[in-house]
């Protein structure tokens, strides 16, 4: 069920209806209906495994929780000796309990999505938004697990947190903390709600169908096949579109989901934040696929970085290497980690594993130079405060992503490294760039060629306007709303005539990239 099918359009709009005219006690029953009938809409049998997934989450967390419970009503009654003990078994059955957990959703996940792979067998199928439900699933068990947050009684309402249609083909990776009880609680019918979630689905959709899927067939006809000598500069054009595709696709259907989820009164976690406006490459990963990176954050850096075993480590490197070691190598192992990881999530392809690992070094040797850093900008009298200096910070840290982006985009390793080296090395003629009959030669000869170029140019003009204006901290909704009603009617109908204006030029929907994650 595409969002541009008639099918979503008339699901949506029924659910929609019946939600809003429903009684409101029943409203998130009427969603957890809406939830289970487009889940089944992607094949019947997945809806096995997101129930497996969430009756074991569930369960497991219902168990800890009473194991908690049951410690503090013993704590009153027994000796602080036999509490003691009591507290060292309730701690060795929890993580029994943890790692149960964890096995039976990540060994689900494993071999859906990476032992089909491994085993050279392309038969198996993998279920609409695994890999987002199954972390959304171990976080609410963890906060549960570290007492963020109480247990939900009613599987139904849990379910209903899971299964959350609008998040569960690219994310974000919600918190029950946050989510959990929006859901729950009614909500009335409220216009201002229905505005703002038509303007995010119509901005989102101009990114993903003007600029996105206009990209998509020519960034493939550059970097998919594999030319050893193929000028850098063509390879970087390549790459660039690439970087541009691929925010758009992303960002863009993250915001329709948003606005997806307003309708409902619901609002999930914002997933971007600008950026391509990042000072650094760590700077970067809090502003793209914010959500990912805080499950990674909490879930993984803190719990590895503070293990007793890490601890340690960072003990020996204060007595052996200084305090600034001390301090900053348990962080970049811990990162190291993290990126690995994120590249194995993305899938279990070689490419994937490389790009994360870049990225975690990257960061890693970031943060063991600073102070060398520190001590070069300061012998270059250089004012670390300055527009130019921050504008410098941007510029680079563009780069830097970049090149990851040619381990992310370039499914052949040694094709990438070929393709990199290329880039440096064997430049070429950027004018070749400006040839139409060249790059006719390059993207094929492409029927509204010429369209589709302005299609692009007008759409990033608008994610640049308006990634400037979020970055200057303006509410660009609220200031849209600010003007007269001919404006705010015409924000509204331009986008929805350039998005329409798309299907006539682009060769149809290419689905959302991140779905495939």
């Amino acid at each position: 069920m595409t969002l541009l099918s008639n099918t979503f359009a008339i699901f949506l709009l029924a659910t929609l209806a019946v939600y809003y005219l429903c009684p409101k006690r029943f409203q998130w029953i009427c969603l957890l209906a809406a939830n289970t009938v487009f889940y089944c809409y992607s094949g019947i049998a997945n809806i096995i495994f997101i129930l497996s997934s969430s009756l074991i989450t569930f369960f497991a967390a219902k168990l800890v929780s009473d194991m908690n419970t049951s410690l503090k009503e013993k704590k009153a009654v027994v000796s602080k000796d036999d509490f003691k003990v009591l507290k060292t078994k309730n701690r060795n059955k929890k993580r029994l309990v943890l790692l149960g957990m964890l096995l039976l959703n990540v060994g689900v996940l494993f071999y859906l999505k990476y032992w089909r792979v491994l085993i050279g067998s392309k038969t198996l199928i993998l279920p609409l938004g695994i890999s987002y439900y199954t972390l959304q699933a171990i976080s609410y068990f963890m906060d549960v697990y570290n007492g963020k947050i109480d247990k939900e009684n009613n599987f139904a309402k849990f379910f209903l947190f899971i299964s959350f249609f609008p998040q569960l083909i690219m994310g974000p990776i919600n918190r029950y903390g946050n989510q959990g009880e929006q859901l729950k609680n009614p909500h009335d019918f409220d216009f201002e709600n229905i505005k703002h979630g038509v303007m995010l689905i119509l901005y989102g959709a101009l990114k993903k169908y003007l600029v996105a899927n206009m990209l998509f067939p020519r960034i493939n006809s550059i970097l998919d096949p594999y030319y050893e000598n193929l000028p850098g500069c063509v390879i970087l054009f390549g790459i660039l579109l690439y970087a541009i595709y691929q925010y758009a696709d992303f960002s863009g259907g993250i915001d329709m989901f948003l606005g997806i989820a307003e309708l409902f009164g619901i609002k999930m976690q914002p997933n971007f934040k600008q950026p391509y406006f990042s000072t650094s490459i760590a700077n970067f990963w809090q502003r793209w696929h914010i959500s990912l990176g805080q499950w990674m954050r909490d879930y993984v850096f803190y719990p590895f970085a503070l293990t007793k075993a890490m601890q340690n480590f960072s003990k020996w490197c204060g007595s052996h290497l200084g305090k600034h070691f001390a301090r900053v190598l348990p962080a970049c192992i811990a990162n190291i980690l993290v990126f690995m990881l994120v590249g194995v999530w993305h899938g279990p392809e070689l490419h994937f594993f490389v790009w994360g690992l870049y990225n975690g070094l990257l960061i890693a040797f970031s943060d063991i130079l600073k102070p060398v850093f520190e001590k070069i900008n300061s012998l270059l009298h250089i004012n670390e405060k300055s527009k130019g200096w921050h504008v410098f910070r941007i510029i680079r840290t563009f780069i830097l992503v970049n090149i990851g982006w040619y381990f992310d985009r370039i499914v052949d390793v040694k094709q990438s490294f070929v393709y990199l080296k290329n880039t440096f090395t064997n430049f070429g003629n950027p004018m070749l760039l400006a040839s139409q009959s060249y790059m006719r030669d390059i993207l094929g000869r492409i029927s509204n060629f010429e369209s589709q170029i302005v299609c692009v140019l007008i759409g990033c003009a608008f994610m640049l306007v308006v990634s400037i204006l979020k970055e200057r901290k303006v509410d660009v909704y609220a200031a849209i709303q600010k003007k007269n009603i001919a404006f705010r009617w015409s924000a509204y109908y331009v986008m929805l005539i350039l998005v329409i204006l798309s299907f006539t030029f682009s060769a149809g929907d290419t689905g959302f990239m991140y779905a495939q994650y």
